[in-house]
C-alpha cells in the first residue's frame, strides 16, 4: 500500500507542516494470502469528517426502543446487516459453503409426518438463504420466520404442520400404528376358554420353544399398498425384519448426504432380535405343568402373562378392583385368593419376567403398609374442625412390627397435653367473625396474664410446656410474693459463660507475671420468641412482656429509695426458680414478621374502620435475655470442698429439686 502525499517532496522538505496524510483515499487490496482480494469488508463507509457527524451516529444508536425493538437505529442496522449477509452469501467459496452446510444440516433432521417442500419433508428442506434473509430483514419487529422450508410460509400454513397432519391422517396410516402393525405384530388369539388355556399352552409348548430360538422375528400383518407407501415415505423398513427405520439422511447421516439413519430392533444377549410377539405367556418349569402360571386376559381382552403364585392373600391390597369393578381374573387373583400378578408391570400388556423369577410378594414385605382397603375405609374427619386422629401405624398389616402412640389420648396428644393450640382447625362457620374466640385454636400459655403466686410459681395445667420456662419477680415489699410471667418456650441461642478473675503482679527481678485468684462470674444469655396465634393472645402477651421489661427499671420504696429487682428464672432443669438479676432484655422485630393493623370490616357501605379493640403492634417479637444467676449453694470446686465429699456443686444444673440432685449423683 503506497503513501501518496499531497505536494512534491521538495515542498514537504521545505515546509514539513504542509504534509497531509490522505487516509480516506487508501484502498483495501490483496488481503488473501498469496494474493487476491476478498472484497471485504462487505460494508464500507467513510470516517466521520467532524465531531458532529460522530455525534449523529451515536444518537442513532441511542434511539427510542419503539415501535420496533431498537427503534430507528434497529431499522438502519437491519438494512446494513441485510446488505452485509447478502454479499457474504454471494461470496465464493465461504458463502457457498455456508449455504451447502445449512442445507445438509436440515437434511439431518428426522423424518416426521408433515407436508413436503421441494420433494422432501418440510423440516428437511432449505431455501438457499431466502428464509435467512427474510429473518434478517424482519429483525427487531418481533416477527418469527421459520428457517426450514422452501419459503417462509411453508411451515406457517396450518395444514402443513405436524399437529394437523397427525390429526387428519387415517388411523391405519399413523406412524405409530404402522410401527405396531409392522414390528409388534400380535400372535393369533386363542379360541380356547380360560379353563382350557393351560392345556392349550402345554400342547403347543414345543412350537413355542422352537419359535423363541429364532433369531429373526417375522412380520405377520397384511398391509394395504397405501399403508406400505406411507411407511416407506416415513422411513419405516418394510423389508428387513431387524430394522425399525432405514432411510437416507436424518440424524444418522453426515449432513444428510453421506450415510443414512438406521434404527435397529432390540436384541438379546446372543445378538438375536427380540420378537415380543413370540414370548411365552407363562413362568415356571417347562416340563412341570403345575409349576406354570396360567395365562390371563388384560383389560383389553388380550392374553398376557401371569405371575408366580404367592402365599399372601392380596384381596386387601388390590382393593382397587372394588372401585373400578375389575374382576379377580383381570387383576390376577385366582380362586384360592392368591395373586398371580402382584409384581406385573403396567401397560397394554406387560413385559414378561425372567423364567426363574421369585417375586417377594409376602407378608414380610407388606406388613409395614396399611393396605388399599384400609386406606379407603379410613374415616373422613370434619372439614376444618379440631379432631384427635389415631396414629396410622396402628392400622398397618402388622401393628406389632412398629412403635405407635395413642394420639387420641389427651395426655399424649401434644395439642391437648401442653396446650399449643391449633388455629388452623377453626371451623369454616367460625371464620366469618374474627372477634369470636376459638378456644381450641388458642395457645394456653400465651393466654395467661401476669400471675401472682405466694413464694413459688406452678407449671401445671395451662402453664405446662415441653420445657418449663418462666420469670418470677420477687416483690421488694413482700418477699414471699412473686409475680410470674409465663412464655411459650420458643428458645434459641442459649449461651452460658463462666469466668474466673485473676489479678497479675510482677515482682522486681522477675520477668513473668504472678497471679492471685480474685473471684468468679457467670453470665447466661438466650433468646425466646413470642408469637400470637390469634387475636385474643395479643393482649396477655404484651402485658407480660411489658411487665418483664419494667423489672429492669428501678422499684422505689416508700422513702423514695431506688431498689433493683431480683428475678427467679426457670429454664427447664438448667435453672429451676433460680434467683438472679436481669441485666438486659433486647427486643427485635424481623422485617418478615406480620403486624396487627387494627382494621375491622363494618360501617356504612362496608367501609373499613379502625378497631378500638386492637392496636397496631407486631404479632411476633424476638427477645434476647442476659441473666446473671445468684447460686443458692456456695460456688466452689466440686468433690474437693470437704475431704471425702463426692457431691457436685450445682452450677451448670442449678436446680435444687430432688430429681436434679439425683441426676448429679448428690442424692
Amino acid at each position: 500500500m503506497a503513501i501518496s502525499p499531497s505536494g512534491s517532496l521538495i515542498d514537504i522538505y521545505n515546509n514539513p507542516q504542509s504534509f497531509e496524510f490522505q487516509s480516506k483515499n487508501l484502498k483495501y487490496d490483496k488481503d488473501i494470502r498469496g494474493g487476491g482480494y476478498s472484497g471485504q469488508p462487505f460494508i464500507k463507509r467513510v470516517a466521520p469528517d467532524d465531531i458532529d457527524n460522530l455525534n449523529t451516529l451515536t444518537s442513532e444508536a441511542l434511539s427510542l426502543d419503539y415501535p420496533i425493538r431498537g427503534g430507528s437505529y434497529e431499522e438502519l442496522a437491519a438494512r446494513e446487516d441485510f446488505q452485509r449477509i447478502d454479499r457474504f452469501l454471494l461470496s465464493y467459496p465461504r458463502g457457498t459453503a455456508f449455504l451447502d452446510k445449512q442445507k445438509g444440516l436440515n437434511l439431518s433432521n428426522p423424518r416426521i409426518p408433515m407436508a413436503k417442500s421441494g420433494g422432501v419433508f418440510a423440516n428437511q428442506a432449505y431455501s438457499d438463504g431466502r428464509n435467512l434473509m427474510t429473518q434478517v430483514a424482519d429483525a427487531g419487529t418481533g416477527m418469527r420466520n421459520p428457517q426450514a422450508g422452501e419459503d417462509v410460509f411453508v411451515l406457517e400454513r396450518y395444514f402443513n404442520k405436524y399437529e394437523y397432519i397427525s390429526a387428519t391422517t387415517p388411523t391405519n396410516e399413523n406412524r405409530l400404528i404402522l410401527l405396531k402393525d409392522l414390528k409388534l405384530g400380535k400372535p393369533p388369539q386363542t379360541t380356547d376358554d380360560s379353563i382350557n388355556q393351560l392345556g392349550a399352552i402345554f400342547s403347543s409348548l414345543s412350537n413355542e420353544i422352537s419359535s423363541l430360538v429364532s433369531s429373526t422375528p417375522s412380520i405377520t400383518p397384511t398391509l394395504s399398498s397405501t399403508q406400505l407407501n406411507t411407511a416407506n415415505q416415513l422411513g419405516i423398513n418394510t423389508v428387513t425384519n431387524g430394522e425399525l427405520f432405514n432411510y437416507v439422511g436424518g440424524p444418522g447421516s453426515l449432513y444428510g448426504i453421506v450415510d443414512k439413519t438406521v434404527i435397529l430392533r432390540a436384541t438379546n444377549s446372543r445378538n438375536a432380535f427380540i420378537d415380543t410377539s413370540k414370548a411365552k405367556k407363562y413362568i415356571g418349569n417347562d416340563g412341570i405343568e403345575d409349576d406354570r402360571t396360567s395365562i390371563i386376559n388384560n383389560l383389553y381382552g388380550e392374553e398376557v402373562q401371569g405371575r408366580p403364585l404367592v402365599d399372601l392373600a392380596l384381596t386387601n391390597h388390590l382393593g382397587v378392583s372394588k372401585k373400578y369393578n375389575l374382576t379377580a381374573q383381570q387383576i390376577g387373583i385366582n380362586a384360592n385368593n392368591e395373586s398371580e400378578t402382584a409384581a406385573q408391570q403396567l401397560g397394554d400388556g406387560f413385559v414378561r419376567a425372567e423364567d426363574a423369577s421369585n417375586q417377594p410378594a409376602n407378608s414380610t414385605i407388606f406388613k409395614y403398609t396399611m393396605g388399599y382397603n384400609t386406606l379407603r375405609n379410613q374415616p373422613n374427619g370434619p372439614k376444618n374442625a379440631y379432631s384427635l386422629y389415631p396414629d396410622f401405624r396402628k392400622s398397618i398389616m402388622d401393628p406389632k412390627s412398629v412403635t405407635s402412640s395413642d394420639y387420641t389420648n389427651s395426655d399424649v396428644n401434644i395439642i391437648t397435653r401442653v396446650g399449643i393450640g391449633d388455629p388452623g382447625s377453626r371451623p369454616e362457620s367460625d371464620r366469618i367473625d374474627i372477634n369470636k374466640a376459638y378456644v381450641v385454636g388458642q395457645d394456653r400459655v400465651n393466654m395467661l396474664d401476669v400471675t401472682s403466686n405466694e413464694d413459688n410459681a406452678s407449671f401445671g395445667g395451662n402453664k405446662r410446656d415441653l420445657v418449663k420456662f418462666a420469670f418470677e419477680t420477687i416483690q421488694n415489699t413482700t418477699e414471699q410474693f412473686v409475680r410470674t410471667t409465663h412464655f411459650r418456650a420458643f428458645l434459641t441461642g442459649y449461651s452460658d459463660s463462666h469466668n474466673a478473675e485473676w489479678s497479675s503482679k510482677r515482682y522486681s527481678g522477675r520477668g513473668e507475671n504472678f497471679y492471685t485468684y480474685q473471684g468468679f462470674d457467670r453470665t447466661v444469655s438466650f433468646n425466646f420468641r413470642i408469637a400470637a396465634q390469634s387475636k385474643q393472645e395479643m393482649r396477655p402477651l404484651y402485658r407480660k412482656l411489658n411487665y418483664l421489661l419494667s423489672t429492669l427499671a428501678p422499684d422505689y420504696s416508700s422513702a423514695g429509695a431506688m431498689r433493683g429487682n431480683i428475678t427467679r428464672l426457670t429454664l427447664g432443669e438448667l435453672f429451676n426458680k433460680q434467683p438472679g438479676i436481669l441485666t438486659s432484655l433486647d427486643l427485635t422485630v424481623d422485617d418478615n414478621y406480620p403486624w396487627e393493623i387494627a382494621f375491622e370490616e363494618g360501617g356504612t357501605g362496608g367501609l373499613v374502620n379502625e378497631s378500638d379493640k386492637m392496636i397496631e403492634l407486631p404479632q411476633i417479637i424476638d427477645a434476647s435475655v442476659t441473666f446473671k444467676p445468684i447460686l443458692t449453694d456456695l460456688p466452689q470446686t466440686g468433690f474437693n470442698a470437704v475431704a471425702g465429699n463426692n457431691k457436685q456443686t450445682p452450677i451448670l444444673i442449678a436446680s435444687q429439686d430432688d430429681k436434679a440432685q439425683r441426676f448429679l449423683g448428690n442424692i
